[in-house]
C-alpha cells in the first residue's frame, strides 16, 4: 500500500487544474513541491498535505479541533445521512456518464464525500478544500491517485476557471463568485443546507436555538444561480446514547452540561441543484 505522500505525488502528476492562489498561474509538480512560473512554492508534507493559500499564516480554531472532527467522522459513519448520499448519487447519474472533475468546498475531515465517492460509478478526479489544517490532516487518510485534500480558502479556490463538472457544498459556507468561476457551463453545483428541523432534538437538549435560515439560503441561491431542482430530505431515526454523545461533541456549541438524551434524531436537509449557466 502506498504512503499518503506517494498517493499525493501520483495525484499531482495527473493534475491539470491547480493554480497558484497568489498569481493564478498554473502549478507544476517539482520534486516535493508545487511551483508556479513566478516561483511561488507550496511544499507537500510527508503526510501528503499541501497548503494552497495566498498568505503564510493560518490561525487554527480552538473550537474546531481534532476531537470535534473525530466525533464528526464517527457520527457520520453511523450512516444517518445515507438518504442524502443516495440522492446526490442520483443527481450525478442524471447529469454525468463520463469522467468528472469534482470540487468539494468545506470538505472537513472528508467522511461525507468519501461515503458519496464510494457509491460513485463514474471515474473522477476529486479536489477537497478546507481551511482547517487539522481537518485536512485527518482527510488525508483518504488520499489516492484520484483524491486529494488541500488546506485552502473557499473564497480563493486554487483551481482554474471553467474547469469543474461538479461542485459539492455540504452544510458549509460558499462563495458564489468562486462557484461561477469554477463551473463549466454544463457543470452542476449541489448545495446541501439544513432544514428548519435539522437536529432539532439535539438543539433542544443542548439549549441551542432552532435553525431558521432555510428561506434565506434559498433566496440567496435564487439571486445567483438558476436552481434546476430542489429535494427535501426528512427522516427521523432512533439514536443511542453513544451516538448522541458523538453528535453533541461534533457541535462547536457543545459544553459539558448534563443533557437529557432524546430517543430520536431528525435529519432535515434541503438539496439544491444548480447548473453552470450564468445569471
Amino acid at each position: 500500500m502506498l504512503s499518503k505522500f506517494e498517493y499525493s505525488k501520483n495525484f499531482l502528476k495527473n493534475d491539470d487544474l491547480l493554480i497558484c492562489p497568489i498569481c493564478k498561474e498554473k502549478l507544476i509538480l517539482m520534486d516535493h513541491s508545487l511551483v508556479c512560473k513566478n516561483k511561488h512554492t507550496y511544499d507537500i508534507s510527508k503526510k501528503g498535505i499541501t497548503t494552497l493559500v495566498s498568505h503564510s499564516h493560518i490561525k487554527e480554531s480552538k473550537i474546531y479541533n481534532y476531537e470535534l472532527f473525530l466525533n464528526r467522522r464517527n457520527f457520520i459513519q453511523k450512516m444517518y445521512y445515507k438518504d442524502l448520499y443516495d440522492e446526490i448519487i442520483h443527481i450525478i447519474n442524471e447529469h454525468f456518464n463520463n469522467k468528472i472533475n469534482i470540487v468539494d468546498l468545506g470538505c472537513s475531515e472528508g467522511a461525507h464525500t468519501m461515503n458519496i465517492l464510494n457509491l460513485l460509478e463514474q471515474t473522477y478526479m476529486y479536489y477537497g478544500f478546507d481551511y482547517s489544517k487539522v481537518a485536512i490532516d485527518m482527510a488525508s487518510c483518504y488520499n489516492s491517485d484520484v483524491r486529494f485534500y488541500f488546506v485552502a480558502d473557499v473564497n480563493n479556490v486554487p483551481i482554474k476557471d471553467n474547469s469543474i463538472d461538479l461542485i459539492i457544498d455540504l452544510l458549509s459556507p460558499y462563495n458564489q463568485s468562486e462557484i461561477k468561476r469554477l463551473l463549466k457551463n454544463n457543470g452542476v453545483f449541489i448545495k446541501v443546507a439544513p432544514g428548519k428541523d435539522y437536529l432539532k432534538e439535539m438543539r433542544a437538549a443542548a439549549n441551542i436555538s432552532t435553525y431558521d435560515k432555510d428561506e434565506e439560503v434559498e433566496q440567496n441561491l435564487n439571486k445567483n444561480f438558476k436552481v434546476v431542482k430542489k429535494k427535501h430530505i426528512l427522516n427521523t431515526f432512533p439514536i443511542t446514547k453513544d451516538d448522541f454523545k458523538l453528535l453533541l461533541k461534533m457541535s462547536p456549541m457543545y459544553n459539558d452540561k448534563v443533557f437529557k438524551v432524546p430517543k430520536i434524531i431528525t435529519i432535515d436537509l434541503m438539496v439544491y441543484i444548480m447548473n453552470g449557466e450564468k445569471l
